[in-house]
């Protein structure tokens, strides 16, 4: 039987370097393209020192496109810190697997940034390894 309360997400935790990562300069379109290569559906904003600024996903992208009235051509120009949510829900590194499928059933998200005490991106927890971890079991 699986321990959720003591497995540590650090073993599923996608690194940096498989996520979509922009710095606070970027504009729309480039969150486009990088959710599109990594294939999550979300990106993060970093600042200069790696801590985390805020989250975008392709559901924001999407509703922000419905509920913007100037041409989409405009709207993909925009600074990504415009339209992106600068208080996502996150997960700390060293916290365990309940806390972490309490936060993504509470709020109904499929990732979480993960940081460390000091708010610098570590990477992120996406739903399907912790679905494939009780599958393996």
């Amino acid at each position: 039987m699986l321990n959720k309360n003591k497995l540590s997400i650090k073993k599923i935790v996608i690194p940096n370097s498989n996520i979509a990562i922009l710095k606070e300069n970027s504009i729309l379109k480039e969150a486009l393209e990088l959710m599109n290569k990594y294939k999550y559906g979300v990106a993060f904003c970093i600042n200069n020192k790696g801590k985390l600024m805020g989250v975008i996903t392709d559901g924001d992208i999407r509703r922000k496109i419905l509920k913007v009235q100037k041409p989409f051509s405009a709207l993909l120009t925009d600074d990504i810190k415009i339209h992106m949510n600068k208080k996502p829900k996150k997960i700390f590194i060293n916290s365990n697997l309940t806390t972490a499928l309490n936060k993504t059933r509470k709020y109904k998200i499929w990732d979480l940034p993960v940081i460390s005490r000091d708010n610098r991106l570590q990477g992120m927890l996406h739903l399907h390894p912790i679905v494939n971890l009780f599958l393996k079991r």
